[in-house]
């Protein structure tokens, strides 16, 4: 597997599909948030998935889709983590968000150090 699946999102609508044996119609991952339909490269996609590993039930391809998606945003994070380590010495992981991690970034790149203010005064003017 190398590239996102599809999954059908909207067909899901009890625990009763999990045992379903077979792969659903194409029409069945169509994207009602998107709006749009799976494309025929996409569904043959599904279906050559659905045959290499031997599927025996939709549960089965929900499991695999699970795992091969967490485990490719996994990696990406890892990739990026590894990349905000060695450009910029900061690991992402220890922030809250993006504009946190270029704060970051920007301080360790130039080199400001930042003081506390003291001055009453300029902490109202700031403050208001």
């Amino acid at each position: 597997m190398a590239r996102k699946g599809c999954y059908p999102y909207d067909y899901f609508n009890s625990f009763s599909k999990f045992d379903e044996t077979f792969l659903p119609p194409m029409s069945a991952f169509f994207n009602s948030l998107r709006n749009e339909n799976v494309s025929d490269d996409d569904y043959e996609y599904v279906q050559s998935i659905w045959d290499i590993f031997s599927l025996q039930n939709l549960g089965d391809y929900h499991d695999l889709y699970m795992t091969s998606d967490v485990l490719l945003l996994a990696d990406i994070l890892e990739n990026f983590r590894t990349l905000c380590l060695n450009f910029y010495k900061i690991d992402p992981c220890h922030l809250y968000t993006a504009p946190g991690l270029a704060w970051q970034a920007c301080l360790r790149m130039t080199g400001v150090n930042l003081e506390l203010e003291t001055d009453i005064d300029m902490h109202l003017f700031i403050e208001k």
